[in-house]
């Protein structure tokens, strides 16, 4: 016996239909709210942020410039350094920095109201409901549990989408759509072009599903760490004791001699879609949690490569991972406690709520930012921020390690505006890590700060077309540059 349900078609409208809440689609529905806009935004999750508060990912990288390291044993300090670091010029405001001010009135970040650090972090709990807060509070009409199933299209423009529930099918019909997928889905179906992975191979980055551990005891730890000069460099080991003491934020490096040790006796996870690890290119990072105020250096988060060589975009495959992924995260809380000084009691707390993936679509768009761009530090004439993330392209056969480069130039590159229009596709604009860039430049622009800033953009120049009576292709770049000004971003 089956069980059929007649679902009540509807037809609504809207100005500007967002879909995906993430890291980019709640700012671009904050955006395009406060510029004038009738705005719904479609989440097919329970939450807003994405992999910013969902997926634990637990800080913006990077709202101001980042050094890079100047060699492997640089590399150690430089990192560990990045979440308390105020150095260098901060190139993202705005709706972000709104945002994070917000987060540190309330004891939920890390450090100073109206400047970020290189690597800003954040209570990713906490991050859900202030972000709610902001985008109800700009009168943007929310949809959480609802899926895009089927998008309404005419000669080339995207004139909204359906969205579907077990019990609805809505037609939503919008005078402008952002897609802020992550993945690049509503432009996908839309027809727009696509590039996925590396030139070479055409393989993704690694995906990550962040777990958090409880009971460290992370003294015990750091002791090891200061103790063991032989794996550690002094200036690492001095550095993190330093931060330790001052009640900083403190990044972990991985035991690579436990690690081998592991290895060797075949007790070591091995990541999802590998065959074997190399501890000696192994990239990952363990942090204390920040929560009420204070950071709690017993209960530590970890980010980690988990999953090789997946298609974020095949539901069959992004499932596989999934499963494949929380079960290195159990197997890892095992190696911890056994191999780990200080981890001799721990457990673990949780897995994120959303999978952390890198890359994946990247939409073709009007112009594609690239490597030498990023590298360079390129100045457009319709970019709509500036940006200057170090670029970080993670391994993606477990051969090598990250690439890590700094942005030349000034120390920041623009964003073009053209890299958020789909080619060939009216009525629709792209923001986050799908936006139009090569696999190197996209190792810039996926970082959460980017995201923010594209998602500002599309929003902003979503609401300007509408007033202008005209496409988002047709909006006068000078006009949207001075609207992000007025509103605190730097051009």
């Amino acid at each position: 016996m089956s069980l059929t349900i007649q679902k009540a078609v509807k037809k609504l409208q809207t100005d500007v239909l967002v879909v995906g809440g993430g890291t980019a689609g709640f700012v671009a529905a904050i955006a395009a709210a406060r510029n004038g806009a009738r705005v719904t935004l479609v989440e097919q999750r329970d939450h807003l942020g994405g992999t910013h508060s969902g997926g634990m990912v637990m800080m913006i990288r990077s709202m101001r410039h980042m050094r890079a390291p100047r060699s492997a044993e640089h590399k150690k300090v430089m990192i560990t350094q990045y979440e308390s670091s105020f150095d260098d010029e901060q190139l993202v405001f705005s709706i972000a920095q709104e945002y994070l001010d917000r987060m540190l009135e309330i004891g939920s970040a890390w450090g100073s109201k109206g400047q970020a650090t290189a690597r800003q972090l954040f209570d990713p709990e906490i991050a859900k409901w202030v972000i709610e807060q902001m985008v109800v509070e700009a009168g943007v009409d929310v949809w959480f549990y609802s899926q895009t199933t089927d998008l309404l299209l005419s000669n080339g423009s995207v004139n909204g989408a359906i969205i579907e529930n077990l019990q609805e099918r809505i037609e939503i019909a919008a005078k402008v759509t952002i897609d802020a997928t992550g993945d690049g889905n509503v432009c996908a179906a839309a027809g727009a072009g696509f590039e996925m992975g590396d030139p070479e191979a055409g393989l993704c980055q690694p995906m990550t599903l962040y777990f958090v551990m409880g009971g460290v005891a992370l003294d015990r730890t750091l002791a090891y760490i200061k103790g063991h000069p032989d794996e550690f460099n002094h200036e690492y080991a001095e550095t993190i004791l330093r931060l330790r003491q001052e009640g900083k934020p403190i990044t972990v490096l991985p035991f690579k001699a436990k690690i081998r040790e592991a290895v060797e006796r075949d007790e070591y996870p091995i990541p999802y879609g590998l065959e074997k690890v190399n501890p000696e290119t192994l990239t990952y990072m363990a942090r204390p949690m920040f929560r009420n105020g204070s950071f709690r250096y017993d209960l530590i988060s970890h980010n980690m490569d988990m999953a090789y060589n997946v298609d974020a975009t095949d539901r069959h495959a992004l499932t596989r991972a999934t499963i494949g992924m929380r079960d290195v995260a159990v197997r890892m809380a095992a190696f911890y406690r056994k191999y780990v000084p200080g981890y001799e009691d721990a457990y673990l707390v949780h897995t994120a709520q959303s999978v952390g993936v890198r890359d994946s679509r990247r939409i073709v768009g009007d112009y594609t930012l690239t490597k030498d761009d990023v590298l360079s530090g390129r100045h457009f004439e319709d970019g709509i921020g500036r940006y200057g993330s170090v670029v970080d392209v993670h391994d993606k056969d477990g051969k090598q390690s990250l690439l890590l480069a700094e942005v030349g130039g000034s120390g920041w590159f623009h964003i073009p505006y053209r890299s958020l229009l789909p080619r060939g596709i009216r009525n629709l604009l792209v923001a986050g890590r799908c936006i139009s860039a090569d696999y190197v430049a996209q190792g810039c622009t996926r970082s959460q700060a980017a995201c923010m800033m594209t998602g500002q953009a599309t929003g902003t120049a979503a609401a300007l077309a509408i007033k202008a009576g005209v496409e988002p292709r047709a909006v006068e770049i000078a006009a949207l540059q001075r609207v992000l000004m007025q509103q605190n971003q730097i051009i």
